[in-house]
């Protein structure tokens, strides 16, 4: 299979069903992020970025997707999506991004956090596009596509403030991938195994 065969058929997929969104008075705040797919080699790798020590972000120091809280000013969570992206890693989505469709609102289990759901977004872009980190943002790093699907980059991580609880991950490279990021990362892993992209993926 083609890249290009590849993220056509992940826009298929994706446009199969439609995205299930939070419901009304659910939330205080709203939000979206962009799952960036970009061609390397014979496959695709995505771009995660981790987010600056900041004592106001409740995702300091973690392993992200560029993205962020919507604002008075955005049209839509598309448009969050796209001024977050350009904002955090200079990718402006409207001029170099093709939109594949959407995943579903995920939001945070947490009671130390106002209630805020969050919209991901999946977007191809060129082999050509990198990213340039802000202030916000510490490192942005491409990903292969197949840590999400692979055995071999799962793991768990115990939080020193909930000692007794163990959450999944995806490690690679060093990189922690847990949380809201890897929930996101797992509705997009159910997508490729549903193509039967998984039955192949190399760790």
């Amino acid at each position: 299979m083609t890249v290009e065969s590849l993220v056509d058929q992940i826009a298929r997929e994706l446009a199969r069903s439609e995205p299930r969104r939070a419901a009304r008075g659910s939330y205080e705040i709203e939000a979206a992020v962009a799952l960036l797919l970009r061609p390397a080699g014979s496959g695709l790798e995505f771009l995660a970025i981790k987010r600056s020590e900041c004592e106001k972000d409740p995702w300091s120091g973690h392993m992200a997707l560029p993205g962020g809280r919507r604002d008075l000013d955005d049209e839509d969570l598309w448009q969050t999506a796209v001024r977050e992206t350009i904002e955090e890693v200079d990718v402006d989505l409207s001029k170099v991004g093709r939109l594949l469709g959407r995943l579903d609102d995920v939001a945070p289990r947490s009671r130390h956090i106002p209630a805020i759901v969050v919209t991901p977004f999946v977007v191809a872009v060129r082999e050509s596009v990198d990213a340039r980190t802000s202030s916000e943002v510490e490192m942005a790093v491409w990903l292969p596509l197949d840590v999400v699907v692979s055995e071999e980059h799962r793991g768990t991580l115990r939080l020193d403030v909930l000692p007794d609880r163990e959450f999944p991950t995806i490690e690679y490279g060093g990189h922690v991938i847990w949380g809201l990021t890897l929930n996101i990362l797992r509705q997009l892993e159910g997508l490729l195994s549903r193509m039967g992209y998984g039955s192949g993926a190399r760790g």
